[in-house]
């Protein structure tokens, strides 16, 4: 075998492993594990729900009285709402005249990692709730997120995020949305979740450790820490947080790009990750996070491979892998005739996302990574 095959075969490993292996690795071993808890605590804790939010005066006093309808033990129930150096009515709008809700307005807008941490310092319950500005729990969600620390071993726990169409029916979630669903919920069966939705998780609050500024991800900083710790990070698919679609391909592209460099920072503040002897998810992380970072440079690394092979093989390989992307492309470009062309709307999703993990490494490196910061 030469140089150019060899080349070839481990760039075609890295992308069909971490996409198609690791999650069929992961639901064969998470067969038969069951940790999370549907019965309800002796006595409900003491909660806070903390909102981080800039320049939402139109949104924001609907959310909070969403949050203080929950059916959750009225007196057990807090809200925090950080106004991140809003330029409209942010603060004022947020005080809904309940006195189980705190409004704290910070001076000028310093991202969401310096929200929350504001947020954090102002908490006194032993359970802290995180949730933005613009979704709204479905009926039941505290109660369901609160379940699990029934369990000494649990410190956080992640619900899920849920797409509505326009008229308000749950969106299509294609192929690799749901692979991603069920891979998480195996990987909290084996104690190996290390991300949650920054719109709907909850925290042992003794657990909390700072978010340096200008973090991107802080709903991957707090599971980790909360997996140094020795914690386990639980799922349950009973907390959900109601979303709409984006409006564009180009909004979901951008969140991409600012998701995936938000890895790359993280490899850079946690160098730890990268160490299996200090990491307790570390065979997780890369076969989930790591592997989807060097996948578009495999895949470049494929088709590079196939150019400059003599081979006939190799070529129409070359030739193979051409008609695959324009696929992709026509998929992206004309969504309407994708939906009815079998595996079209998956190519087209496989290619947004490689595409984005290969401008993440630029964007993380840019200088200006304020331009990143996580929207609230």
């Amino acid at each position: 075998m030469n140089a150019t095959t060899l080349a070839f075969w481990i760039c075609v490993a890295v992308p069909v492993y971490a996409y198609l292996g690791y999650p069929l690795l992961m639901r064969i071993l998470a067969r038969g594990f069951q940790h999370t808890t549907d019965n309800d605590p002796e006595t409900w804790p003491w909660i806070t729900v903390v909102i981080a939010a800039h320049d939402e005066e139109a949104r924001i006093a609907g959310r909070v009285r969403d949050i203080l309808a929950q059916d959750y033990p009225a007196d057990r129930l807090r809200v925090i709402v950080v106004d991140d150096g809003s330029s409209d009515a942010t603060a004022r709008v947020a005080d809904v005249g309940d006195p189980r809700c705190r409004v704290i307005a910070l001076a000028r807008n310093g991202g969401k990692a310096t929200a929350l941490d504001a947020a954090l310092r102002a908490v006194t319950t032993p359970i802290t709730v995180f949730a933005d500005a613009r979704q709204r729990f479905a009926p039941g969600t505290l109660r369901a997120l609160v379940r699990p620390f029934s369990d000494p071993q649990v410190g956080a726990v992640a619900g899920e995020l849920q797409i509505r169409d326009a008229q308000g029916g749950a969106c299509d979630l294609g192929l690799y949305m749901r692979i991603e669903r069920r891979l998480r919920h195996d990987e909290s069966a084996l104690g190996w979740l290390h991300g949650v939705s920054g719109a709907i998780h909850a925290l042992r609050t003794s657990l909390f450790v700072a978010i340096p500024v200008g973090t991107i991800l802080d709903d991957m900083w707090l599971p980790l820490h909360v997996v140094f710790a020795g914690k386990r990070v639980a799922m349950t698919d009973r907390a959900i947080a109601l979303d709409s679609a984006s409006a564009h391909h180009g909004e979901e592209f951008d969140r991409k790009v600012r998701t995936l460099a938000g890895n790359w920072q993280l490899i850079a503040r946690l160098p730890r990750l990268l160490l299996p002897w200090r990491n307790p998810v570390w065979f997780a992380w890369c076969s989930h996070k790591l592997s989807r970072l060097l996948a578009p440079w495999a895949m470049l690394g494929t088709l590079l491979a196939c150019a400059m092979s003599p081979s006939p093989i190799y070529r129409a390989l070359f030739l193979v892998q051409c008609i695959g992307y324009g696929f992709a492309l026509l998929a992206i470009a004309l969504p309407g005739i994708a939906r009815r062309l079998p595996l079209a709307s998956t190519a087209g999703t496989f290619l947004m996302l490689n595409t984005a993990a290969l401008l993440s490494l630029p964007a993380a490196m840019s200088r200006d990574g304020s331009r990143l910061w996580k929207p609230h």
